[in-house]
């Protein structure tokens, strides 16, 4: 019955007539600034480590 009155509710919208001012819009571009930041920040970190152990391993394999 929940997921009925929910369906519902989602098929039948109306309009908010919302307004964005612009340090709403500011903000969620600094929120996304910030994800983009932490999600390159996090990556590069595991692979300069994955590069440079196989830079290592390479190393190895000539003198061997």
């Amino acid at each position: 019955m929940k997921y009925k009155l929910l369906l519902i509710l989602m098929l039948v919208q109306t309009s908010a007539y919302a307004y964005v001012d612009p340090g709403t819009g500011l903000l969620m571009l600094q929120s996304l600034f910030a994800v983009v930041g932490a999600v390159v920040f996090f990556l590069k970190n595991p692979i300069a480590s994955i590069s440079r152990l196989i830079a290592k391993l390479r190393k190895r394999d000539e003198r061997s």
